[in-house]
């Protein structure tokens, strides 16, 4: 099956792309660009896991080459993880993975018990939008975002952001068909087709969904509607701003076998001025109906085919996100975000540190640490309790 996967993968693009391109006048291979990573962090002892110290090394080359009316779209990442045994450090620290992938475009290199090598390709697609056309279409394995707040995306159906994680600079390519038409200055209709791999192993889910967009007296609403991971589900969202405030919300409806979910997130951000450098303030709450309500049930929320599938920024049902950042100087600004489990009152804290050091090249110094109660043996008592105070030195570099 994943051999099957893979080739059909490539034959979907070769047909698609001798299929959608007329023969070009024209064909230009586009420039590779990349960006590197390097981050070395050390952790203290939990409840899971023992402390110890990880080097990762991330390397992403992405290109753009177009064929006439169409542009091809690759990007492949490796990331090479050395770390001392047992040692658990979050999504931040590991090898970049799709969402629910369809397609069999990564792997692992090395996979033992302190060397971990994977890579991938995170974008293989080729799109076509024909000079003066008002629509464009895509085929392959692409970057897709409904989403309208910034930090919990409870109502995008492709690949929620994930607040813990320091690192990604990208968002996660999904296997998809997208049909995009362009019906106005400020307004389109976008039309994704996508199979997925069913948590359980056994078989696909299909997602068909409609979103329409447009811009009503400078707030930009949109809605979409279908079926999402075999199931009828639903979405609105809107964002524009009142004064000097940002405000965006998003929530979603979901037909389950357990009865309809909703998920919804609202968020607020405003840019002040601290000493004649900018503050940048945002604070967005949650409710997401596949969440627990319980600490005993975070493992089982941990387990659920919503988790397996990505779909999840956070365990807990109800959650509080503040992030304010700090320009003190042009090269350098501070940073502070809390992530806060309303439902058991505990916290993930990480304050941190960027340096500019030359033309797209920066340093970044931070920290993650857990507040409140630890778990009883292997029991979680709450959502953030038992996480243990990691701190990260990261050097990126874009080329």
């Amino acid at each position: 099956m994943a051999q099957w996967r893979s080739g059909a993968g490539i034959a979907l693009l070769v047909v698609g792309a001798s299929w959608l391109t007329p023969p070009p006048l024209e064909a230009q291979l586009g420039p590779v660009s990349g960006y590197y990573l390097h981050a070395v962090a050390g952790s203290e002892a939990s409840p899971f896991s023992t402390s110890g110290f990880i080097d990762l090394q991330r390397l992403r080359l992405m290109t753009r080459p177009t064929w006439g009316a169409s542009r091809l779209d690759i990007a492949w990442e490796t990331t090479l993880s050395l770390r001392t045994d047992e040692l658990a450090m979050g999504r931040g620290f590991e090898g970049a993975e799709p969402a629910a992938p369809w397609l069999d475009l990564q792997g692992h290199l090395v996979d033992r018990r302190r060397v971990e090598w994977t890579h991938g390709l995170d974008r293989l697609s080729i799109s076509l939008q024909p000079a003066g056309q008002r629509a464009r279409l895509t085929v392959g394995r692409q970057p897709i975002s409904w989403a309208t707040t910034l930090y919990f995306t409870p109502a995008d159906p492709f690949v929620p952001f994930d607040p813990t994680d320091p690192f990604r600079e990208y968002r996660a390519g999904v296997d998809a068909i997208r049909g995009v038409l362009f019906t106005g200055a400020f307004s389109e209709l976008d039309a994704v087709i996508r199979p997925a791999r069913d948590p359980s192993g056994d078989g696909e889910t299909w997602t068909a969904l409609l979103r329409g967009q447009r811009l009503v007296a400078g707030w930009e609403v949109s809605a979409w509607g279908g079926m999402l991971h075999d199931e009828a589900a639903g979405a609105i969202a809107g964002t524009g701003s009142i004064g000097e405030w940002g405000l965006r919300g998003e929530g979603s409806l979901r037909a389950t076998e357990e009865g309809t979910v909703a998920r919804a997130a609202l968020g607020l951000d405003r840019l002040f001025e601290l000493g004649d450098r900018d503050l940048r303030a945002v604070v967005e709450l949650q409710h997401d109906g596949f969440g627990a309500t319980r600490a005993t049930d975070l493992v089982d929320t941990a387990l659920s085919e919503p988790a397996a599938r990505g779909e999840l920024s956070v365990l807990g049902r109800d959650a509080l996100v503040v992030n304010a950042s700090w320009q003190v100087h042009p090269l350098t600004s501070i940073s502070l975000l809390s992530l806060v489990s309303l439902g058991d009152g505990s916290s993930l804290v990480s304050p941190g540190l960027t340096w500019s050091l030359a033309d797209e090249v920066s340093l970044r110094l931070g920290a993650f640490a857990g507040l409140g109660p630890s778990a009883d043996g292997t029991a979680l008592r709450s959502e953030h309790g038992a996480t243990p105070f990691v701190g990260f030195a990261a050097l990126s570099a874009f080329f």
